[in-house]
């Protein structure tokens, strides 16, 4: 078969591709030649990233019917955001102009109207609300000579005062209450002048003729609660409020027992074998009223329970009871060899108190229930003997000579000022604003009154200055006030409260240097406080003054 020749235009195919191979070897070779020295090339610098932003025009930039602004430029800081300062070029495309209307469109049919709904049936009439106003009284009230009271509840047919209204418009009264021991003798002596206030009742004891009585204030006036004996109310125990009645101990003849008295009721409540003496005391604990004695504890909530035994010391923490036995130390029913001397603190889920368990003495410890751990072995015989253990955060304050803290994290025991002689000898202390408030010796200063916040301690005011001494004493909280009796060497005894800058005055009972607050304490009622004083002419009496302002419980208008 003869063998067919290429045509002209294959030839010119198959040249092109021989053509574009060979071109393929030569370059290849050259890269091969180039790249022999590549160690010597060095890196190009990068490129830089270019971003774009698009945000609409509204009626600016020549676009009066809006638009878009497209932004353009380089990311400098490559941190993917095109800022004000990165941007080169802004394009605005704008909207074009809105077209003419089309023509109207033909009117639609009316529809249907549709048939009346039923009415409704009315409803029944609401009940009556009852009148928030119980009641109004007007002329003398409590400590108000001329008042005007409104009382309120919520049901005026309850007849039930949640909230009253009272207007004075004169002073409150302040002054003397008493002379019952008439003329210049004294109504109040060292063995007879205790005595409770409450919101419904104060009674207190007072001398007349020998003997030591029991009274109440009714109407401003002292009124005789016990009969004309020597009855010696609260001589042993003292008075404490108990299911709204005040509780103490007396003896109308027939030996000290345990007795009670409200607003127009009094009786005894005991008949112990052996009459309560001296070193007995009262608390109450779980809602119960315990009296220890010397022989018996007795327990009177809904029933009343006797306890035979040797005991003294009571106190109480987290309502449990802690006091000795014959040879023991009982806290909450576990008994720990020693004997316990002062009150007890609950705090970090363990019992706080002083007590003596070996020959070191009188040492701080603590109790957890199931063992008992000293803590200090130097605080001496007088700790805890005018401040009572106290707690402030972490710290428990007491005096032991000095003014001591002992933290109760670190169990560290410390003075917290050594330039504070005597801190409580001459007053009680009392704990307001997370602050222990207490009277103490300042060299230069005399006594005066001294604040503590469990850390540091300082002379809180020198009301006497210089050397001599205002003898703070009978601390008490009024509303939101600290309150108590000073006696300065030329005013005499006079009522104050602290502010952050010192003492105020609030009432003086005398324009003379007479002394208040000596005998007794300082007892707040309802409307009224009450401090034994001395007078010109009457000798040692009770004075009331009126704490209505203090309290903001009366509006004074006059």
């Amino acid at each position: 078969m003869t063998e067919q020749k290429p045509s002209k235009k294959q030839r010119i195919k198959k040249i092109i591709s021989i053509s574009t191979i060979v071109i393929s070897l030569i370059l290849s070779s050259v890269a091969i030649y180039q790249t022999g020295s590549i160690k010597d090339l060095k890196s190009g610098t990068d490129g830089e990233s270019s971003l774009t932003t698009i945000g609409e025009l509204y009626g600016t930039h020549g676009c009066e019917k809006g638009g878009f602004s497209i932004q353009i430029g380089v990311d400098d800081n490559q941190n993917d955001i095109l800022e004000n300062d990165e941007i080169s070029q802004i394009r605005n495309i704008c909207h074009g102009t809105q077209g003419e209307s089309g023509p109207m469109g033909n009117r639609g049919y009316w529809g249907y109207n549709g048939s009346d709904g039923i009415d409704g049936i009315n409803g029944s009439d609401g009940i009556i609300g009852q009148s928030a106003f119980i009641n109004s009284i007007t002329g003398e009230y409590g400590a108000c000579p001329n008042a005007v009271i409104l009382e309120m509840g919520n049901n005026s047919t309850s007849q039930l005062v949640e909230s009253s209204i009272k207007i004075c418009f004169s002073e409150l009264t302040s002054g003397i209450l008493t002379d019952i021991n008439e003329n210049t003798g004294d109504s109040f002596s060292t063995a007879c002048n205790g005595g409770l206030a409450t919101d419904y009742l104060f009674v207190f004891a007072a001398a007349k003729d020998g003997n030591c009585l029991l009274y109440k204030i009714q109407n401003h006036e002292a009124v005789l609660v016990s009969s004309n004996t020597d009855f010696l109310p609260g001589k042993h125990l003292g008075f404490i409020d108990y299911q709204d009645r005040i509780w103490f101990d007396a003896n109308d003849g027939t030996g000290t027992q345990l007795w009670s008295v409200n607003k127009t009721t009094m009786w005894k409540e005991s008949n112990l074998t052996s009459e309560i003496d001296a070193g007995d005391s009262f608390e109450i604990a779980n809602e119960e009223l315990v009296i220890l004695t010397e022989n018996a504890i007795l327990i009177k909530g809904d029933s009343e329970t006797i306890i035979s035994g040797s005991f003294s010391n009571l106190t109480t923490a987290n309502d449990e009871l802690i006091f000795n036995t014959a040879n023991s130390i009982s806290v909450g029913g576990d008994a720990f060899s020693g004997e316990i001397h002062s009150n007890a603190l609950f705090h970090q889920d363990y019992y706080w108190f002083i007590a003596t368990t070996d020959g070191n003495g009188p040492e701080l410890h603590r109790s957890m229930g199931n063992s008992l751990e000293r803590l200090t072995d130097s605080i001496g015989n007088s700790a805890a003997a005018n401040i009572e253990m106290t707690l402030l955060g972490d710290n428990i304050l007491f005096d032991s000579i000095d003014l001591v803290s002992f933290n109760t994290s670190s169990l560290t025991l410390s003075i917290v000022n050594s330039s504070i002689q005597n801190p409580g000898t001459y007053s009680n202390s009392v704990v307001h604003e997370e602050k222990l408030w207490f009277s103490c010796g300042i060299s230069g200063a005399g006594y005066e009154l001294c604040v503590s916040d469990g850390e540091n301690a300082w002379l809180h005011s020198d009301y006497a200055p210089g050397i001599d001494s205002s003898n703070p004493s009978q601390m008490t909280v009024i509303g939101n006030d600290l309150v108590m009796i000073v006696n300065h060497p030329q005013e005499g005894g006079q009522l104050v409260k602290v502010s952050d800058g010192g003492l105020e005055l609030l009432w003086d009972h005398s324009s003379g240097n007479l002394e208040a607050g000596v005998h007794g304490e300082l007892w707040v009622g309802k409307d009224t406080a009450y401090f034994i004083a001395d007078s010109a002419n009457l000798g040692l009496e009770m004075y009331g003054w009126a704490h209505g302002v203090l309290s903001d419980e009366w509006i004074i208008i006059h």
